[in-house]
């Protein structure tokens, strides 16, 4: 973090030099982040966006645009998992020296039943929302009042929550009479119960401590008053270790107000300024 606003530094009192303007001011936006698809449709969710934006003017159509923001990005996952419930059992129920494993209470051929399924089924659905100190170094062209944007960005994780939904279902369970048998109570101190537990993890173990990528984008501004729309895409997995699975990068779309002050006064009255 410490090598990254020094190098932020050095590069905005070089840039003042060679620049004939320079704008700063604060900026604050809405994040639109596409989800999951799902059966009707992709689903999004929303993040904020806010922080201090610089521009460099170097003519009047080219500026460069940089800053330092606060930016909460998020990423939906899910996974499942299948366990057979005798070997659930057998692992738990073997290690107490009273039991030899799930046989000594005669589950084995109880749950040997055809077309009985017999597996512990866990499914996980959670959104890990992860909030980013990030600095973007944008070229910016401008055409009569419209802005064109593009350039790298790079992000340094703060923090994150993961909130999760898991739901365990245990078919063979549901269907025998567990009470009848008088072993109801023995087997629910053991395992899950069937249904949906929602929890929330706060910390960042798991995740990549930094994202990189581009940003791409359009804006309109009036005066000191600047509307811009972007695009964001990471280049990098959001996860330290993907597990030979597919790459899941950060993407989201921006949409963003600043209101900009000039920082250099004119040489002489009447001097030439860029908008």
């Amino acid at each position: 973090m410490k090598h990254l606003i020094s190098i932020f530094l050095i590069f905005f009192s070089v840039t003042c030099v060679f620049s004939q303007k320079v704008y700063l001011g604060p900026e604050i936006g809405v994040n639109v982040i596409p989800m999951e698809s799902t059966d009707i449709g992709r689903n999004y969710q929303l993040g904020y966006h806010f922080g201090a934006h610089l521009k460099f003017h170097f003519s009047e159509t080219f500026r460069l645009s940089t800053g330092v923001f606060m930016s909460q990005k998020k990423k939906g996952y899910s996974s499942s998992s299948v366990t057979p419930l005798t070997e659930e059992l057998d692992g738990l129920l073997g290690g107490f020296g009273g039991f030899g494993g799930a046989d000594t209470l005669g589950l084995d051929s109880l749950l040997n039943v055809p077309g009985l399924n017999t597996d512990i089924t866990e499914t996980i659905e959670g959104v890990s929302s992860e909030i980013f100190i990030e600095i973007p170094v944008l070229a910016n062209y401008k055409y009569k009042n419209v802005n064109f944007y593009l350039g790298p960005y790079a992000g340094i994780l703060l923090s994150a929550t993961k909130k999760e939904e898991v739901t365990t279902e245990i078919p063979a369970l549901d269907v025998i009479d567990l009470d009848a048998l008088g072993v109801s109570g023995f087997t629910s101190f053991f395992l899950p119960e069937s249904g949906t537990e929602t929890l929330s993890i706060s910390g960042t173990d798991g995740l990549r401590s930094l994202d990189i990528g581009f940003n791409v984008g359009i804006g309109y501004e009036v005066k000191d008053l600047h509307f811009n729309l972007m695009y964001s895409h990471g280049l990098l997995d959001y996860r330290d270790e993907n597990e030979g699975e597919d790459t899941e990068t950060l993407k989201l779309f921006r949409v963003s107000i600043a209101y900009l002050f000039d920082l250099k006064k004119k040489d002489k009255e009447g001097s030439a300024s860029f908008e």
